[in-house]
């Protein structure tokens, strides 16, 4: 496959998507086909292939390489490789790569990513990540998440299921309806507002269920952490142990289940006897000591003392049989004693009631003279002040690495610039860390130099690619990197946009003493060039009653929430072999995609930032933006909007080999530069589903690296090149009572310039020139999100992702691999 292809592919997919947007424009069908016109002007059409379908009518079998689109009526087979889109009405089949849309119709629907219709859609929805209905009359929805937001009459199977009114089945790990007046749950996890409804599962929850977290003690597991789930007199647990005993003292743990039957002595006292089966793991893989795992069957006999409102004191005695997994032959049995604490969990019960404020942070009103955008005085540019400013941040760095830190690099002279000249551009072998983030961060300040002079968005980005050009050139010894040349300038406008705007959202030029301090210095850290030009001039102490704002939150809302919790990092994939330690991360939505007034570049991105707080683990192990460029809007159906639009994405994945495990390292992923269209689809809100979006990008990557199995050169141990990515994710919130999304993101990145042809052992290897083993990888990435809320800005935040990377050599074996990590801990929202 052939890179220019794939971008001009994707860049004339922006541009006739843009121009069709308008339904009393001439259709585009670029393609051959037997096609008529009626007297109406209206395109019918029996067969059509073509690279981007589109017609009124069809009465037959259209395929489209791009997107195959239907404006009006179906009555046969539709298909797309990316896109397939069906206006009014459908009898028949719609076959897509990555969507299918349908406003209304009958038939079957039948997508990679996800498959989404109008009211009253009869047939059956078949993806591999979520399908999407505001209402199915008869049929079915097969996938990883299923909703479907008004009455649901038939069977829902996938990871997650969701109906408002559910008349037939829901099949799946967790299954939600509100009113559920036929038919069954099944699954792990069933909830309704029906206490009545009929479930089959582990765990069973209605609003009456009452929660508790249980943390205790006791003779089988050392420590335990485990939820209860109490409904009129069963119950179910679910928890994690560790340290469990009887293997040794090292490390191990054990996963369980159990179900039980409970007894009200008193109000404030009760008996309860249960059976659990627990999965225990010693994490030796390959030991002739002790089993690598065991199963035990345990029974339990509790007493529970209520102390207050919110918790309880339980003791347990029992008895436990484990066994080797492979031939049942006992293990161990013993007796249990336990006793531990149990917390209440209040759950807010205004499930239908949408947030107070929806974007978490309110406006200040309408005065035109409280916004500094708006002071004539500062609307001024100075173009060459901003790039004296780059020119100095190079001059600055340069001293500093040269005299300061006396690195080899830095000891330029006239002679070593003229031989970066003479020699050209190589791709360099610095480390994952300094290519692609250290060296985008970089390209931010030099477009911020920009920025905070009065330069527009499109204005500055010249001075990404001069600064970096200038420092590839002149600032080092070693010959220029066209790697790094690409990464300071698309990804610094990535990072320099973003981080100017955020830091727009801190300053407040009426405060004095310790507040404007602390403000002046957290605007500083996000954007220390701003921060740098408003001490220069004066700002950063200057007090105003006018024009002392620096960002609107009436016409461009902030949504804004940080999360401290625990991480857990699995060893080549090991469920119980891994590393744990803090993380910290930080989400941020800026704008509403929907608007059609704030339309300039970035009015609208998003930011997820996540800190690993270990030493074994990198500091920054994820950092993800979007940025919209351009949009238009899209009609798709009543009460449904649509926005298509050109997006610019970063997205930086780093890991370390897990401390204490195997030498593997879990992942390594760039997308450093990369650019491409994608659709946001917001539906309307429907019982207690109060936000539902679903979001499909298509991008080119013009700079991208994955992690290599061969290539060692200096500090790289990842493969460089380009190729493309297609992200899909679907966002579903539950008014008060929390929200989930759901992920997958697709890179395909191909390493065009090996050194199969190089005396590697006799070369320099600064001259080596290579952008790693010559092949190509596939990264898949999955990951799903469960936030519970606990108060009104304080919600229970849970995360799983999973990685899977297959690498395809030319003159290597190909690697597979796959590992995954989880993560809770609690989240403010601002």
């Amino acid at each position: 496959m052939n890179i220019k292809l794939v971008l001009a592919a994707l860049l004339a997919l922006s541009a006739l998507m843009a121009q069709a947007q308008n339904d009393n424009r001439k259709t585009h069908n670029i393609g051959v086909g037997i096609n008529h016109h009626g007297a109406d002007s209206t395109l019918y059409s029996s067969g059509n292939l073509a690279l981007f379908g589109d017609v009124d009518t069809l009465r037959g079998v259209q395929a489209g390489a791009f997107t195959a689109t239907v404006r009006k009526q179906l009555r046969g087979v539709n298909i797309a490789g990316i896109i397939n889109a069906v206006g009014s009405d459908m009898r028949g089949v719609q076959i897509s790569g990555v969507s299918n849309l349908l406003q209304s119709g009958n038939g079957f629907q039948v997508a990679l990513f996800n498959n989404v219709a109008g009211e009253d859609f009869c047939g059956i929805q078949l993806s591999a990540m979520s399908n999407i209905s505001l209402g199915m009359k008869r049929g079915m929805q097969i996938g990883g998440t299923n909703v479907c937001s008004s009455y649901m009459r038939g069977v829902q199977t996938g990871f997650y299921n969701y109906a408002d009114t559910l008349n037939g089945s829901q099949i799946g790990l967790v299954n939600v309806c509100i009113r559920h007046p036929r038919g069954v749950q099944v699954g792990f996890i069933n909830y309704s507002r029906d206490t009545l409804a009929h479930k089959i599962g582990l765990v069973n929850v209605n609003p009456n269920t009452r929660i508790d977290i249980m943390t205790y003690g006791g003779t089988a597991t050392k420590t335990n952490l485990a939820v209860r789930f109490r409904n009129r007199s069963t119950y179910n647990i679910i928890g994690v142990g560790t340290h469990y005993f009887g293997l040794d003292k090292h490390f191990s743990g054990a996963l369980f289940y159990r179900i039980g039957q409970y007894f009200n002595v008193t109000p404030r006292f009760s008996l309860s006897g249960d059976l659990g089966f627990y999965h225990i793991e010693s994490f030796e893989e390959n030991s002739n000591n002790k089993p690598e795992r065991l199963f035990s069957l345990q029974a339990r006999l509790n007493a529970d003392l209520i102390l207050g409102n919110y918790t309880s004191l339980f003791a347990t005695v029992g008895y436990g049989d484990t066994r080797y997994y492979n031939h049942a032959r006992r293990y161990r049995q013993r007796a249990i004693f336990e006793a531990g604490l149990a917390w209440r969990l209040s759950r807010n019960r205004h499930f239908y009631t949408a947030a107070d404020d929806e974007y978490g942070l309110k406006g200040y009103g309408a005065d035109t003279t409280a916004f500094a955008f708006d002071d004539p005085m500062r609307q001024k540019k100075h173009p060459w002040r901003a790039a004296i400013e780059a020119f100095g941040i190079n001059v600055g760095v340069q001293f500093f690495d040269r005299y300061v830190m006396n690195e080899d690099f830095a000891k330029i002279s006239w002679s070593s610039i003229k031989n970066n000249i003479k020699t050209g551009f190589v791709w360099d072998n610095d480390q994952f860390s300094t290519n692609l983030f250290a060296h985008p961060y970089h390209g931010g300040l030099y477009f911020n130099a920009a920025r905070s002079h009065g330069m527009s968005f499109w204005e500055s980005v010249p001075y990404s690619f001069c600064g970096s050009l200038m420092w590839e050139t002149t600032c080092e010894i070693e010959p220029p990197a066209i790697n790094d040349l690409m990464a300071t300038t698309f990804g610094g406008v990535c990072i320099g946009e973003i981080t100017n705007r955020m830091s727009n959202l801190v300053y407040d030029d009426r405060l004095r003493g310790f507040p404007r301090f602390l403000r002046e210095f957290v605007g500083t850290l996000i954007c220390p060039i701003k921060g740098l030009n408003r001490i220069l001039y004066g700002d950063a102490w200057r007090v105003r009653s006018s024009y002392y704002k620096y960002h609107d939150y009436e016409s461009i809302p902030v949504h804004f929430t940080t999360s401290l919790g625990y991480r857990y990092l699995a060893d080549n994939g090991a469920l119980f072999r891994g590393e744990g330690n803090p993380y910290i991360q930080f989400n941020l939505a800026y704008g509403d995609p929907f608007d059609r007034e704030q339309t300039k570049p970035y009015d609208y991105f998003t930011a997820d930032l996540q800190f690993g707080l270990s030493g074994n683990q990198p500091l920054i192990t994820g950092v993800h933006l979007l940025g919209r460029l351009w949009s238009t809007p899209v009609t798709i159906s009543n009460g449904a909007d649509m926005v298509f639009g050109l997006f610019q994405h970063f997205n930086y994945y780093d890991s370390e080999p897990v401390k204490n495990g195997s030498d593997v390292v879990p992942y390594r992923i760039s997308e450093a530069a990369s650019i491409g269209p994608g659709f946001i689809c917001r539906f309307p809100k429907v019982g207690n589903l109060t936000k539902l979006e679903q979001r499909i990008f298509v991008d080119g990557i013009l700079l991208g690296g994955s992690l290599s199995d061969y290539y060692h050169v200096i500090d790289r141990d990842y493969n460089m090149g380009s190729g493309y990515s297609v992200k899909a994710s679907c966002l579903m919130e539950f008014g008060k009572v929390g929200s989930m999304s759901f992920g997958a993101d697709y890179y395909r990145i191909f390493t065009w310039k090996g050194y199969e042809n190089k005396d590697v052992a006799n070369t320099n290897p600064i001259y080596l020139n290579a952008q790693g083993d010559k092949g190509n990888s596939s990264l898949l990435v999955l990951n799903a999100r469960f936030c519970l809320a606990l108060s009104k800005r304080i919600n229970l935040d849970m995360k799983v992702s999973n990685y899977w990377r297959d690498t395809h050599y030319k003159y290597h074996d190909k690697v597979l691999s796959d590992t995954f990590d989880c993560s809770i801990g609690l989240q403010y929202a601002l």
